[in-house]
């Protein structure tokens, strides 16, 4: 799943001409934080197999914060 996202990614940042070692490590920072995502998920989500309303303000916040950042890398503020 997350090879996918990464193809994607690495694609979209059009990596095909960049050097070995930015693409070695431009993929360590992106699994890096996928890994973060899932263990800030992990930790903090309800215990039980039901979604709660905190889960979901919680999965919400995320989304926010990530749109955000991604708007003001798009207008080359990040």
């Amino acid at each position: 799943m997350l090879s996918r996202e990464w193809d994607s990614f690495a694609a979209a940042c059009e990596l095909q001409d960049a050097l070995e070692i930015q693409r070695r490590e431009m993929k360590r920072a992106f699994m890096a934080g996928a890994r973060s995502y899932s263990g800030l998920v992990m930790r903090h989500a309800s215990d039980g197999d039901e979604v709660t309303e905190i889960d979901l303000a919680m999965m919400e916040a995320l989304e926010v914060e990530m749109a955000a950042f991604l708007k003001n890398v798009m207008e080359g503020r990040a």
